[in-house]
């Protein structure tokens, strides 16, 4: 079960960590209408005269505005259903002629770039229209990752630092597991010591392994020494034995977890730090050159909350593995502390029956 919910914490930051760059596409949108040049037309069933004529250009999001061509542009017809196909030129322009009246609604596709779709557009007999509609190209890793600034850089190191170390720790505390149950490993060594074979009880520490192995070998061991000094042994003396092999062991286990715990409070801060930033510089814009762009504005805010995702991105597995890291430290510390109890115990008891 340990390792399943490892594999499935791992998954689970896989997805948490791509989730940003796969959420990019956009809603539609509907464009103001403004006079443009003529543009190529194709199609099926087009009435030839009389018809109604929707024209339009498609552009990028960028502040130039850019024009983009070969554009597939559908254009569909509510009432019948029926669908009208063309391609927009260098300029990023499209027109269909000969439609009959009625509501229309129009999509663009390219590869590269988010599908739109546009609202409802009512076009009269022998009338005409115009719709413009913006395209965001698709971010790749790099163009993503740019959007962030210079925060990228803290964030980055964080994600690094956090993903080495939670492997660093997974291998040691894998490491560290004993080769033998508890619950045998303890019957063990409990059976060596009623038969007064502690030699034994020290080899079936050494077979086991781990922490609490080692530990109770330490305190095995220096009541082997008493015996061959032929000197009697006090409970306090096996302890002290006991806890300095506790010191050697438990921050082995606890190491680098610090490192995790800082990681998962300073990367929220520097996503905090990303967005402030990053709203202070939109509003700069507003103050300077007003509101006349809504959706540019918008799409520079959004930018700006990407380093708050970011950093949450990093810190929340962080903060996972930590607590999870933690934990296991805590129950490898209680075990130690009963079972040495135990043994210790039983080591004096029977030193005095003896």
């Amino acid at each position: 079960m340990t390792r399943l919910s490892l594999l499935l914490m791992l998954v689970a930051c896989v997805f948490m960590a791509t989730g940003i760059v796969i959420a990019q596409e956009e809603e539609p949108v509907e464009a103001p209408s403004v006079d443009v040049a003529d543009g190529e037309t194709a199609g099926e069933g087009v009435e030839s005269m009389g018809g109604a004529t929707i024209r339009g250009e498609v552009i990028d999001t960028s502040a130039e505005q850019n024009p983009i061509e070969d554009v597939s542009v559908k254009i569909v017809d509510a009432g019948s259903g029926q669908e009208y196909l063309v391609t927009t030129d260098d300029q990023g322009v499209y027109e269909k002629s000969g439609l009959p009246a009625g509501r229309y609604t129009i999509s663009v596709a390219k590869e590269g770039y988010g599908d739109r779709i546009g609202k409802s557009k009512v076009v009269a007999a022998g009338g005409e229209i115009f719709d413009r509609i913006k395209m965001r190209e698709k971010d790749n890793i790099i163009s993503f990752f740019m959007k962030f600034g210079f925060v990228f850089y803290p964030l980055a190191i964080c994600s690094i630092v956090a993903l080495t170390f939670i492997i660093e720790r997974l291998f040691t505390f894998v490491r560290s597991r004993s080769r033998i149950g508890t619950e045998q490993f303890i019957a063990s060594i409990a059976d060596s010591l009623r038969k007064e074979n502690i030699m034994e009880a020290v080899s079936t520490c050494e077979e086991a392994g781990g922490p609490l192995a080692n530990v109770l070998k330490a305190g095995l061991l220096r009541y082997s020494q008493a015996q061959i000094e032929e000197r009697d042994i006090t409970k306090e003396e096996i302890q002290e034995a006991i806890e300095e092999a506790s010191l050697l062991e438990i921050p082995e286990l606890e190491r680098n977890l610090p490192v995790l715990g800082t990681v998962a409070v300073v990367s929220p801060l520097f996503g905090l730090l990303g967005t402030v930033t990053g709203m202070i510089t939109a509003f700069t814009t507003i103050a300077l050159e007003g509101t006349g762009d809504p959706q540019q504005l918008a799409g520079g805010i959004s930018q700006a909350l990407l380093t708050t995702a970011g950093g949450l991105t990093v810190a929340i597995p962080c903060l996972i593995f930590f607590q999870l890291f933690d934990s296991w430290v805590n129950r490898h510390m209680v075990e130690i502390s009963q079972v040495s109890t135990e043994i210790v115990n039983q080591l004096i008891v029977g030193d005095a029956n003896a």
